[in-house]
């Protein structure tokens, strides 16, 4: 039984509208084992006054709320008393969008919400809803971000090579981390940028759209085969690898059994140590778990420049300081320096479609 660090239930509140769905979600977390519900609430203004008072370890909140939805909820949360959000979502349009803002404000992490109690398919959804509230309820949530400094000069003087790609890996957190490092970007960024962040099924559209509407930078949701055009930024569908196989062009892989994580950090940096080596850039940034180590290894050993974010400016130094340890990472920067790196170590434009 996963219980929080002191052995004790993680507390928990509830925050939804509908009075059976909220009945389904204390239902579910108390058969758990490992959870007790603290306190629950209607509305955002109310999941705000119960987090003051009860201050629980984590907080299950539905985006569509009245009076202050789920959105809002989690920005004054946040500022006010800095609180493990998980939103929990149905898959349509608008509430994607919502969910996507919510993390940019500092929800953690967003899940699609369990439709039912009985057997069968929503076993996953269920499934997933309590793994991701026993994983944030253990994440220190601090504003530990820097603020932007003036632009670093620092640089590898010893490398030469013209970079041709750029990949960018992270998880908890990351919606964020990776819009501050695309703003850092000019808009006529030279390189093409391929970017897998773990995101639930269903909401990877909503991030693509939430990022090109809030940096310079043009992105999208790949399509197989598609060209990697300079200053634009390429997220994997649902259930798909984003990878390289050949110069200039977005391979699309499926997901098996196997795999741990879809899309996968590993994948990513692997393939394009194979097909790039040393005209890549990788930069990994803040995630739990250990995705992304061993491909930039991969990559770093084929002469690739690896970057990570340092923990002082992480949600979750997971991702990290995993690849750190396996020797991944050739420099450690601040979130608010990485882009300057990015910048300095890419230079003028280059020919995207040049081979090795």
């Amino acid at each position: 039984m996963n219980k929080s660090v002191d052995d004790r239930p993680i507390r928990v509140l509830v925050v939804e509208d509908s009075r059976t769905q909220c009945e389904l979600l204390v239902r579910l977390l108390s058969a758990s084992g490992d959870f007790t519900v603290v306190g629950t609430a209607t509305n955002g203004q109310e999941a705000v006054t119960a987090t003051l008072r009860l201050r629980p370890d984590v907080i299950a909140m539905d985006i569509h709320l009245p009076i202050m939805d789920g959105y809002e909820a989690t920005r004054q949360i946040m500022q006010r008393c800095p609180t493990p959000i998980v939103m929990v979502s149905n898959s349509n349009g608008d509430a994607e969008r919502r969910a996507v803002q919510s993390l940019a404000a500092g929800a953690l992490a967003v899940v699609r919400k369990p439709a039912g109690l009985q057997p069968g398919v929503q076993q996953v959804d269920r499934t997933n809803f309590l793994t991701m509230l026993r994983l944030m309820a253990g994440v220190r949530v601090v504003t530990r971000y820097p603020p932007r400094s003036q632009r670093s000069s620092a640089l590898l003087s010893d490398r030469t090579t013209q970079p041709q790609i750029l990949a960018i890996a992270a998880s908890t957190g990351g919606p964020v981390a990776i819009q501050t490092v695309l703003n850092g970007l000019e808009q006529s960024y030279p390189l093409p940028i391929l970017v897998v962040q773990h995101i639930a099924r269903g909401f990877m559209q909503a991030l693509a759209d939430w990022l090109d509407s809030t940096t310079p930078l043009t992105v999208r949701v790949a399509q197989a085969q598609e060209p990697l055009l300079p200053a634009h930024v390429y997220l994997p569908p649902d259930d798909q690898h984003i990878l390289v196989t050949q110069p200039g062009h977005i391979a699309l892989r499926a997901a098996v059994p196997g795999d741990r994580y879809c899309p996968g950090a590993d994948v990513l940096f692997e393939s394009v140590a194979r097909v790039y080596g040393k005209r890549a850039i990788g930069v990994i940034l803040t995630g739990m778990g250990d995705d992304g180590a061993r491909g930039l290894l991969v990559l770093r050993t084929a002469g690739g420049l690896t970057l990570g974010q340092d923990e002082a400016s992480c949600v979750v130094y997971g991702m990290p300081q995993a690849a750190l340890a396996a020797g991944a990472v050739t420099r450690m920067e601040s979130l608010s320096h990485l882009a300057d790196v990015i910048l300095a170590h890419t230079g003028g434009p280059i020919a995207l479609v040049a081979g090795r």
